[in-house]
């Protein structure tokens, strides 16, 4: 049997979390999509609808620290540019992750409000549905959007 004091489980805990902050790579069970140089236009065909859009408002099926990592949501935001798709810039555009889709070790998609991504999008009517896994969406403050946009631009034409 050990000799001398145990540590608290508060103590343990504790350490835990501070070594995920540290070493986030490490807390992580998923990976995050790789993003080419181009975007593959292949892909676009797997979706009935591409648009660029300005996120203005999201919706989680759970709350933080309730559930899932990174749980489902909706959103609302306004078409900035179609690429594909009967929407027309200024329409605003409502779409939804599910909760059916298997992650494959996949980090799930995450939308900041206030942001504008390229988003490819299936379904039709009041609200598109958004893949929350492996979807190739980007941000407009990633490097590669301008690239992108304009690969699909030119692909889907």
């Amino acid at each position: 049997m050990p000799s001398g004091p145990r540590p608290f489980p508060s103590l343990i805990s504790l350490s835990l979390v501070v070594a995920a902050l540290l070493c986030p790579s490490t807390a992580r069970a998923c990976k995050d999509r790789m993003y080419p140089a181009t975007f593959p236009v292949a892909e676009l065909h797997g979706y009935a609808h591409a648009y660029v859009v300005r996120v203005s408002r999201l919706t989680y099926a759970v709350t933080f620290g309730q559930g899932e990592y990174s749980a489902p949501f909706s959103f609302e935001g306004t078409v900035i540019r179609t690429i594909k798709g009967p929407r027309l810039a200024g329409e605003v555009i409502r779409g939804a992750t599910g909760s059916g889709e298997e992650a494959h070790a996949r980090c799930p998609i995450s939308l900041d409000e206030g942001k504008t991504y390229l988003l490819m999008l299936n379904g039709s009517g009041f609200t598109y549905a958004l893949p929350r896994y492996g979807s190739l969406y980007v941000s407009a403050d990633r490097p590669e959007f301008e690239g992108y946009v304009a690969d699909l631009t030119k692909g889907s034409q």
